[in-house]
């Protein structure tokens, strides 16, 4: 970069972080005058001792004010507000409040989640958030409801993995949909999933059924249904792929006895052929995929097969690593 376009570069940065902290600036007048007008009280010099504090705490924690300003204050302070205890606190007091505004308490519940990540800071506020998303484990707005339960599945919580069993066998209303219960189920491969990842499968929706395939992977008891799968001509390729990876991890062997059929069968689908063909190449046993005479045959074959370009590649590659005999 030259010397004229490096200084341009910093006039830049400089003009637009003068117009940052002039934004800011205004913004913490109008809500100090905002703070300043619902709570009279106290007199406009303590607001103006901590500009950035104490009216976003009046503003904050005011239900009176529109959602809309309340919500403002967390989406442009949100990151610094939260560092400090007094508004952990306030913010965990409005995400337990049923009767506040919906969208008020999910921005508060949003902010809580990104001040978790610093956890040294906020380790003396972690029960009482642990406790928190547990209310809102039966929490009317479902906004609110799905993110504390993928937040509490996601630690491997027993409540809540407790309350999403129980409401898969019947016993109880889900807090989630159901797909959603079976996935963050599934994030613990510690509990017996595989007969609701079997159901999961069933679904409409090819992307639900790889996620369903993908977590098959960690149970050995799959190794049927993943064949079936990959051997499925009418399944959609990306399922029949997630069924592959699953297969190889759980019993590569069988996975290699699977992919040297389908990779050289002419009348399967050239995406999966390929898929195959290329994890034999890259993943496999070359030594016993080598020393398999009549599949180098018939990859051979499939070298010049100009209807699937790429597979004819994938298996010139592996043609040419073929150490000399």
């Amino acid at each position: 970069m030259s010397e004229q376009a490096a200084e341009r570069l910093e006039a830049e940065l400089r003009r637009q972080t003068d117009a940052a902290r002039a934004a800011q600036s205004r913004y913490l007048s109008e809500l100090a005058a905002t703070a300043a007008a619902n709570r009279p009280d106290p007199g406009l010099e303590t607001f103006r001792s901590q500009p950035e504090q104490e009216p976003a705490m009046a503003v904050l924690t005011d239900t009176a004010l529109p959602a809309e300003q309340r919500v403002e204050v967390l989406r442009r302070l949100g990151a610094s507000l939260s560092r400090r205890a007094e508004y952990i606190e306030a913010l965990l007091a409005i995400v337990r409040d049923r009767g506040d505004d919906a969208a008020v308490r999910s921005v508060a519940l949003q902010t809580l989640g990104g001040a978790a990540f610093q956890v040294v800071r906020f380790r003396p506020h972690q029960q009482a958030y642990d406790d928190a998303l547990h209310d809102l484990v039966d929490d009317p707005v479902p906004e609110l409801r799905e993110t504390a339960v993928g937040v509490l599945a996601q630690q491997h919580d027993p409540v809540v993995q407790a309350t999403l069993l129980g409401a898969l066998r019947g016993d109880g209303p889900l807090p989630v949909e159901r797909e959603r219960a079976i996935l963050l189920l599934a994030e613990d491969d510690h509990l017996d999933n595989l007969p609701w990842l079997q159901e999961l499968y069933r679904n409409d929706s090819a992307s639900v059924r790889a996620e369903a395939v993908r977590f098959m992977g960690s149970y050995p008891d799959a190794e049927p249904t993943l064949e079936g799968i990959l051997r499925n001509k009418d399944e959609a390729p990306g399922v029949r792929q997630q069924s592959g990876a699953a297969l190889r991890f759980l019993t590569p062997e069988r996975f290699e006895a699977v992919a040297k059929e389908i990779s050289t069968d002419p009348s399967d689908n050239p995406d999966v052929r390929t898929a195959c063909l290329s994890a034999l190449q890259h993943l496999g046993d070359t030594d016993r995929l080598y020393a398999d005479a009549d599949f180098v045959d018939r990859v051979r074959e499939v070298r010049g097969d100009e209807s699937a370009p790429q597979l004819a590649q994938v298996a010139r590659d592996l043609l040419a690593q073929r150490p000399e005999p």
